[in-house]
């Protein structure tokens, strides 16, 4: 539960400091100890409030989201939550949070070598390019809830400014916890501990404070090698804590 508390509250603080980073952060935790469709289910009650403050809250910028991305990205992510659905419900527990761990070891090689690509005019996004990214995003959703990684590497390409890279992902994020939660629902695989869930809800309204003024205040490389250093010793802990098991 300890675990849990802190790795909710990291990872909203970071969520709202720099757009991403809450699943990345917060699965390998639940993955532990929780079984997989209660863990995917707490991530995404969670995310769904994260996103909803980050959109809606005190600093919030619904008008910033480039839904010329979005759009045709959420659509295509449909029929990936379905596969998503698929894979939680063959898969082990530990191949479970050793997939995580490794998809979040990938992630973060990925955005260290992205990093320096992100700074200048911000480009069109090719439909075909925002469907594959839709399809690897829903899938990750239902099977994970890390489905961040593909879209954030995908608006770093596009070099969208941080106002609008942040309020897209936290609307991405929305449409992929709606529709993935309702998928979920349809076939029964919800499953809640409302003393759990209410618990870390607060800390994630806690941390999304925090990282509000973290991304008005703090210089942005230092606050991206934290929070990639984070993010990497959070996923050789899940792949770790999926071999034992």
């Amino acid at each position: 539960m300890l675990l849990a508390a802190l790795a909710t509250l990291v990872g909203a603080s970071v969520a709202s400091a720099t757009g991403f980073g809450f699943a990345l952060i917060l699965s390998p935790a639940m993955f532990a100890i929780r079984e997989p469709d209660e863990a995917v289910t707490t991530l995404l009650v969670l995310g769904l409030a994260l996103n909803l403050l980050m959109l809606f809250g005190s600093g919030g910028q619904p008008g910033a989201i480039r839904w010329r991305a979005v759009g045709p990205l959420l659509a295509a992510a449909l029929p990936g939550l379905g596969a998503g659905v698929l894979l939680l419900a063959l898969m082990s527990k530990p191949a479970l949070q050793i997939g995580v761990g490794v998809a979040v070891i990938a992630a973060v090689a990925a955005q260290a070598r992205a990093a320096a690509g992100t700074s200048g005019e911000a480009r069109e996004p090719a439909l075909a390019s925002a469907c594959a990214v839709g399809l690897a995003s829903g899938a990750l959703t239902t099977a994970t809830t890390v489905s961040g990684p593909p879209i954030v590497l995908w608006l770093q390409a596009l070099r969208v400014p941080p106002e609008a890279f942040r309020a897209s992902l936290a609307a991405c994020f929305l449409g992929l916890t709606v529709a993935g939660g309702a998928l979920l629902a349809v076939g029964g695989m919800l499953a809640l501990d409302p003393a759990l869930v209410l618990t870390l809800l607060g800390l994630t309204v806690l941390g999304q404070r925090i990282g509000e003024r973290a991304f008005r205040g703090l210089d942005e490389d230092r606050l991206r090698s934290a929070v990639l250093g984070l993010v990497l010793a959070a996923g050789l802990a899940s792949v770790a804590a999926g071999a034992l098991g």
